[in-house]
């Protein structure tokens, strides 16, 4: 690379290389660079750091580092000066997630899942986990790429390979042309993570919480490996190592989805792990949530929905419109906050930055904030603040020239890369338009280059003189011309050589009697507008911030009240029946009292419930709402390590929906992919909450278990033939081996215990294992299991195991051949929780009758209705009303159905599931009796809390329509071309069901 100001002849005959920077190991074929190693940036303004600016002074270069400033623009006797008057040098900005400089190999899925892979040497199982991978070891710089992020001020990157769950270690390069080894910063700078096993063949994990799992298991492994196993049998496993410590390292988390920092954040808060954050461009959705992370924020907008045709509306989402006007505040809205972020301009196009930036500016970002997430936040996050991010001796010399202020209307002039001028625009004839200041020995001469017609020609100037400038070429090293200067004193034809420089055009004058002359022609400076005195209008938004923020959001959360229910018809869903006229107290979230004619306590208030009916809130025992990235993890035969709790979805609209029909509490379960699928998570259906907030803390844990034709893939298609097991013969085997394996897992464990309490300290514990720790729970009493099943010989071969192995099942869900067996479940305790009437839907279904329900709770099985389905939900009074219906059942027990019934099979009826003092003020108001087909849930409390009201729900209709409409107006009034859009809106969360496969709602049949 040639350095500032070097005579473009030199480069005719050599390829530079700065004296003291090659490489000593190598010969050097080339002629060394003779220029002054000191050079003087003078009279340039100079912002130190964000809300620190210079005036009209020096920075000094040595070499790749800052020498200091000098703000009187004293120049040392050695120093190269390069006059900067009219220009703005900040530090050089830093891209915190890239790609750069390292390449990855092709994605190739086979067509058939593929269960196990041989690992290779000492590497992981799992080709997901790449954490052994330091990429600095792969970085290999490519000039070409590099002008992708140069052209818009970047002049370091951070960079990794964007491929796994565990991605390895990134690096910080410089991007400047030379050796790779030359231009890093910093070779270690910390773990990638994602939840995308990218392009990994293995089947496992194939769902959002399978990749949290194996995050998990990876993370645990790492501690017991690096406490025990590496330290005292000599084993090595490269991606354990590599993980060792990894509290004293960085932990950087790339995101995919708005909703997968949250989950990221509380993941690795298990393991004590603080990770910086890639977002999504929608964190102004939750401040509260994200204010104790670090962000690395993209450039992303919401592109303007589109209204071509006069329906289009009709498709748009109140959320859609909301991304759109609100995503390019999202910067400022952190910034506002006070949260620490960077920048990127990963997920654009190069081109856009800039224009993205002054957007998200004018949205409220300021110029500081805008700098300081350029500079010195990402040099923080990545450990380099003594290093980069600001102007300062000893810092490196990565700078951005800009003519004017780059934040307000000014543009980028060039760069210098490790103390390398480089220009940011390639030469052309237009680009040497303009007057220049040209000193020859005592003359003073304006020389002029102007275009007309695409022609381009030039005047040298003395005061009245002017000298015509002939035989104008431009060449890859400069622009050539020839001018006759003797009326300067100089007889004949001279020809000039001038190449931009940082401080203008530089070069060389060939007289006529064959001596040449360096000579500079410093630009006049051009008029730059004044940034305008008021100050920009604030961005006015038409839309409201709700939690979650979609349609029927809440703008705040609901308060805990204090309240006397009076002269209600009382369903209590206890031994007493139903109640007429009676009063309800509710306080602090609990049932205080009950009867009639109560005294209205002091403080509380009133609500008169005469003709309406009080009852429990629902328990649904078999629900899948709520959840993201895949109801199954469906690879493997055994997945009990996987958790429904880790990938809740509180912005699902069917919370707000199931609370409309009378549901409070719902048991989230997976799928029935495999014989034991992943842990369920109880929940309350907490509207506006966090996914943490949502979680029902007191509820016992639960496990899915499954059998049938799911589980063995008979129905799945011919390219899932591999897995084991493929008969039902063979699921009983995989489940007895699955108990025996945890049981001896725990005697493994209770052994290494008794080594520890005699003192034998060399004693290695068992790896821990997450999957075997789910099913020892369940021999343990510790987790409840719920066996998605239908056929009788099935369900009698499960009992029979149980028994065998000494574990209890709680619940048989579905059981829809339960009255087959109603006896034989009455003595093993366990439950049943079915349909009102789903039935002949497919095979294994084909003996279901609609009187299930009946003959089972006749035989004294605990029995309970589920919707499964996240309308059925919404209409669970009405199910529970069939069996009056099929086969006389009172109404006090249909009603138990769906609320204390359902409760005890969750192990939660202590607290909820029925109106008794002490209870949760989980409670639904009904404008009729809750059986009938016209009843309607009024109010739906949660806690005390009432978290749906139909009176604010019309309320809310009404200003949804305001709202809806004002922003569509706003978006046809726009009439400014939209370059920004992207989709940044999640899909909706899919319609779950058992037997969904993937996250792409492929069913199997």
């Amino acid at each position: 690379m040639k350095r500032w100001g070097v005579p473009s002849s030199m480069l005719l005959c050599a390829v530079l290389i700065p004296l003291g920077y090659g490489n000593p190991m190598q010969y050097e074929l080339a002629i060394r660079d003779k220029t002054p190693a000191l050079t003087a940036l003078s009279h340039a303004t100079l912002v130190i750091e964000p809300g620190t600016i210079i005036e009209d002074a020096t920075l000094l270069l040595q070499g790749e580092r800052i020498l200091g400033i000098d703000e009187n623009n004293q120049i040392p006797a050695a120093a190269k000066e390069i006059n900067l008057s009219g220009y703005t040098i900040y530090p050089g900005f830093i891209d915190s997630y890239t790609q750069y400089g390292v390449t990855l190999g092709e994605n190739s899925h086979a067509p058939s899942p593929i269960y196990e892979i041989e690992s290779v040497g000492a590497q992981h199982a799992n080709p997901a986990v790449r954490s052994d991978i330091n990429w600095f070891e792969h970085f290999k710089a490519e000039p070409d790429t590099a002008k992708n992020w140069l052209k818009n001020g970047f002049t370091s990157v951070h960079s990794h390979g964007q491929d796994g769950i565990f991605r390895g270690q990134g690096f910080v390069s410089s991007l400047a042309t030379a050796s790779s080894h030359e231009l890093l910063y910093q070779s270690h700078s910390g773990h990638w993570l994602s939840f995308d096993k990218g392009s990994s063949p293995l089947e496992y994990p194939n769902s959002l919480m399978g990749a949290v799992a194996l995050i998990r298991q990876t993370l645990a492994d790492s501690q017991w490996y690096s406490t025990h196993q590496h330290k005292q049998t000599g084993n090595t496993q490269t991606s354990l190592l590599a993980l060792q410590n990894h509290k004293d390292k960085s932990i950087w988390f790339a995101s995919q989805h708005p909703q997968d920092p949250f989950i990221a954040q509380q993941l690795l808060g298990e393991f004590e792990l603080e990770p910086i954050l890639l977002g999504s461009g929608l964190e102004f959705e939750n401040l509260n949530q994200v204010s104790d992370a670090q962000w690395i924020l993209p450039l992303k907008f919401a592109a303007k929905p589109s209204l071509e045709h006069p329906l289009d509306h009709a498709d748009i989402s109140v959320r859609q419109l909301r991304h759109w006007e609100r995503s390019p505040g999202n910067a400022a809205a952190l910034a506002a906050a006070e949260i620490p972020f960077a920048l990127t301009q990963h997920g654009i196009e190069p081109e856009q930055f800039w224009p993205r930036l002054r957007k998200a500016m004018s949205h409220g970002l300021q110029a500081d904030d805008a700098l300081a997430a350029l500079t010195t936040v990402p040099a923080a996050m990545l450990g380099l603040d003594q290093r980069l991010g600001r102007l300062a001796k000893g810092y490196q010399a990565d700078l951005v020239i800009s003519q004017g202020d780059l934040f307000t209307n000014g543009s980028l002039h060039g760069l210098v890369l490790r103390g390398e001028f480089q220009p940011l625009h390639s030469p052309s004839e237009q680009a040497y338009q303009g007057e220049y200041e040209l000193e020859l020995d005592q003359h003073q001469l304006i020389l002029t280059f102007e275009q007309d017609a695409g022609k381009l020609s030039g005047l040298l100037e003395q005061g009245e003189g002017q000298i015509p400038l002939t035989e104008l070429k431009l060449t890859p090293f400069g622009l050539g011309f020839r001018a006759d200067l003797t009326p300067l004193g100089f007889p004949g034809i001279s020809q000039l050589y001038l190449q931009q420089q940082a401080q203008g055009l530089s070069g060389e004058i060939h007289f006529a009697d064959g001596q040449q002359r360096s000579v500079i022609a410093r630009p006049q400076p051009k008029p730059v507008d004044p940034p305008s005195e008021a100050p920009p209008e604030p961005v006015h938004y038409l839309s409201r911030q709700t939690q979650p923020n979609v349609a029927y959001g809440r703008a705040e959360a609901p308060l805990s009240q204090a309240l006397h229910i009076r002269n209600a018809t009382v369903w209590t869903s206890t031994e007493a029946g139903v109640l007429t006229d009676s009063d309800v107290l509710i306080q602090n979230g609990r049932i205080l009292a009950i009867g009639p004619q109560l005294k209205t306590p002091k403080g509380f208030q009133t609500l008169d419930a005469s003709g309406k009916h009080l009852t429990a809130g629902i328990v649904d025992e078999h629900s899948h709402i709520a959840l993201r990235g895949g109801v199954n993890e469906a690879s493997e035969n055994i997945t009990s390590e996987v958790r429904i709790g880790d990938v809740l979805d509180p912005t699902d609209i069917h919370i707000y929906r199931a609370l409309a029909g009378g549901v409070t509490t719902a048991q989230l379960l997976h799928g029935s992919a495999n014989p034991i699928g992943g842990q369920a998570q109880t929940i309350k259906l907490r509207w506006g909450e966090s996914a943490q907030g949502l979680k029902f803390q007191q509820a016992p844990a639960s496990i899915k278990l499954a059998l049938g034709e799911n589980v063995k893939q008979s129905n799945w298609g011919d390219q899932f033939t591999e897995r084991y097991p493929q008969t039902r013969m063979g699921v009983d085997a995989l489940l007895r081996d699955a108990f025996v394996a945890a049981k001896e897992y725990r005697q493994a464990q209770q052994q290494y215990a008794q080594l520890r309490r005699s003192a034998k300290r060399d004693a290695v514990p068992p790896r821990p294992n997450y999957r075997l720790d789910a099913i020892a729970e369940i021999l343990e009493g510790q987790r409840h299991i719920h066996v998605h099943s239908y056929v009788q010989s099935e369900i009698l071969a499960l009992l029979e195991l149980a028994q065998e192995q000494d574990f209890h099942v709680q619940t048989f869900t579905h059981v829809l051949e339960g009255y087959k067996l109603a006896p034989e479940l009455a003595v093993a305790g366990s439950s049943a929780s079915t349909f009102a009437d789903w039935w002949a839907y497919k095979f294994e279904v084909f003996d279901a009758i609609p009187h299930n329900a009946c003959l089972m709770t006749e035989q004294g099985v605990l029995t309970s209705i589920n919707s499964d389905s996240r309308d059925l939900i919404r209409r669970l009074n009405q199910e529970a009303a069939k069996s009056m219906m099929y086969c006389d059942m009172s109404a006090e027990q249909a009603w138990a159905m769906i609320t204390i019934n359902p409760a005890k099979q969750l192990k939660i009826d202590h607290l909820v599931g029925s109106i008794e003092i002490g209870k949760h003020a989980d409670l639904v108001l009904w404008n009729a009796s809750p059986l009938s087909v016209y009843a309607r849930a009024e109010t739906t409390w949660v806690d005390g809390k009432p978290y749906f009201s139909r009176v604010q729900d019309r309320l809310e209709r009404h200003a949804i329509a305001a709202e809806r409409q004002a922003l569509l107006q706003k978006a046809l009034a726009d009439d400014e071309a939209d370059p920004f859009g992207q989709i940044l809106t999640p899909e909706p969360t899919p319609g779950w069901h058992c037997d969904t496969l993937g996250q792409h709602s492929h069913h199997v049949h």
